[in-house]
């Protein structure tokens, strides 16, 4: 009975190792067969999209990281990665174009990699290295100069109306020095003349210690606390003479009320500006230096600091022809101060109106080429005297006419003009320091033109300034209409709350 017991046991280990065998067969045989159909079914796939032989990979032989124990942290040294048929194959996780077909770590086992589709079959290396990110140049570019603009025109009507705010009030005209009449019926006028504020060194204060004391009264003393000088009277040349100073050089000068000189005394002076740093712009020399150019003679401006007047010559408008009009002017310096010389009108579409050379009434001095642009043989040729010219521009110009102009006084004291509505670019465009201080016309226009004016060696040209100033007049229009566009479009950030409003 025991031999057939183990006779059936053993039978049962028998059977049971026969079907084991059997199947490690069969899963073996299933496992081979399906394998072999998955990669012809790829490689058949990736030949298609590339139109290229893919070489067999073979999946047994692509190494593995092995991990090391816990105490050494070195890796085992990475072996190469399987080539791909396309080098543009081997993409970035970040934006890959196509489909993934495996991900596994670069040839260098630094990177995550993936294989994706490609459309394209060939890809050019020239363009390969285009698309390459170039780096970024964060040096920043060298500011190129402003380019010139002109800003756009507007009719008369429609500048008429934008600059009402900005036409100077006679207390304003006034303070900036504007000729203004003393009766409404009568050919005087009175100027104020304030001057801005010059630079000027400190004296060098020298003492005697061996002078004589002064004692009022006594002998040698006249009475006027001059030491040394003697009694003059009423019939003494001094009568006939008169004081100027000189606007180039600050020197006091005498001239007969004839306009001739007493001495004559050379100017040595300095034709440029004193910049911020207390130096000269001509020659770079401190303040206070001797001057670097000279003259053969000292000149005045015709007026003096203080009140001015009754002044004698001026005319007006008595009708009204509206427009609006840029003028700027030259002079020149003669025996009775500035005069005019030259005049250029243009209107508010930037024709010219009216251009004229004038010949002054006392003789020139200096022509002032520097600056006014005026030589001698330009003044030769002019025939228009400042009557003459009087005459044409009140063909034109009204009483409310609206004149523009860059430090417009000076112009209409050298043309003897008395007018209400001006429009001066000092004023538009007030200096960062206040009055008196005044910027120039060729500092605004190359800060807000873009456009270089007063730049040359033949000076200034009357035409070119009167169409500056016009020019920033309609920039400032334009800037101010822009600004309540702005504000018109502009909701408000917080309304309050009006219960009749929420209800409807």
């Amino acid at each position: 009975m025991g031999d057939i017991q183990a006779g059936q046991n053993f039978n049962l280990f028998l059977l049971a190792g026969t079907t084991i065998f059997i199947c490690v067969i069969l899963h073996f045989v299933y496992k081979t067969a399906f394998k072999s159909k998955k990669k012809e079914a790829l490689k058949h796939e990736i030949e298609s999209d590339t139109g290229a032989p893919v070489e067999e990979v073979n999946s047994e032989t692509t190494a593995t990281e092995t991990r090391v124990s816990g105490k050494t942290k070195k890796r085992t040294t990475w072996k190469g990665k399987s080539e791909f048929s396309h080098p543009w194959l081997l993409k970035n996780l970040k934006g890959h174009p196509g489909t993934v077909l495996l991900v596994d770590f670069s040839a260098n086992g630094k990177f995550m990699a993936a294989t994706c589709d490609e459309t394209l079959a060939t890809v050019d290396s020239a363009s390969a290295a285009a698309r390459r990110r170039k780096p970024r140049d964060r040096r920043r570019p060298p500011s190129a100069p402003p380019t010139p603009s002109t800003p756009q025109r507007i009719s008369a009507e429609e500048l008429v109306e934008a600059l009402r705010p900005h036409l100077l009030s006679p207390k304003r005209m006034w303070t900036l020095g504007y000729p203004l009449e003393i009766d409404p019926n009568s050919s005087k006028a009175v100027v104020y003349i304030n001057p801005p504020p010059r630079p000027r060194p400190l004296p060098a204060t020298t003492w005697d210690v061996n002078a004589p004391e002064f004692v009022p009264g006594s002998q040698g003393d006249s009475g006027r606390g001059s030491l040394g000088s003697t009694p003059r009277s009423d019939s003494d040349e001094e009568a006939d003479t008169v004081e100027h100073l000189c606007v180039r050089c600050d020197k006091m000068f005498r001239m007969t009320r004839e306009g001739e000189y007493l001495k004559d005394e050379p100017c040595l002076h300095h034709w440029g500006r004193v910049s911020g740093d207390c130096r000269y712009s001509c020659c770079k020399l401190p303040l206070g230096a001797r001057g670097c150019s000279t003259a053969r003679f000292h000149v005045w401006s015709g007026t003096r600091p203080g009140m001015n007047g009754p002044l004698e010559g001026y005319v007006r408008a008595r009708s009204p022809r509206g427009g609006v009009y840029a003028i700027d002017t030259e002079m020149c310096y003669t025996t009775a101060g500035l005069e005019l010389a030259s005049i250029a009108v243009i209107a508010a579409d930037g024709r010219l109106v009216y251009k004229s050379l004038v010949k002054p009434s006392s003789p020139v001095v200096d022509h002032n080429t520097r600056f006014s642009g005026i030589r001698p043989r330009d003044l030769a040729r002019a025939t228009k005297t400042l009557r003459d010219v009087q005459n044409d521009i009140l063909g034109f110009v009204g009483t409310d006419t609206i004149l523009i102009g860059h430090a417009l006084d000076n112009d209409l004291r050298a043309l003897k003009l008395l007018h209400g509505a001006v429009v001066d670019t000092c004023a538009l465009y007030p200096h960062a320091r206040g009055f008196p201080m005044r910027r120039s016309l060729r500092a605004l226009s190359e800060e807000l033109l873009g456009r270089i004016v007063q730049r040359g060696s033949a000076g200034h040209s009357p035409l070119e300034d009167a169409r500056a100033a016009m020019d920033l007049v309609l920039l400032k229009v334009h800037e101010e209409r822009a600004s309540r566009s702005r504000m018109t479009n502009q909701l408000p950030i917080l309304q309050p709350y009006d219960p009749l409003i929420s209800a409807a």
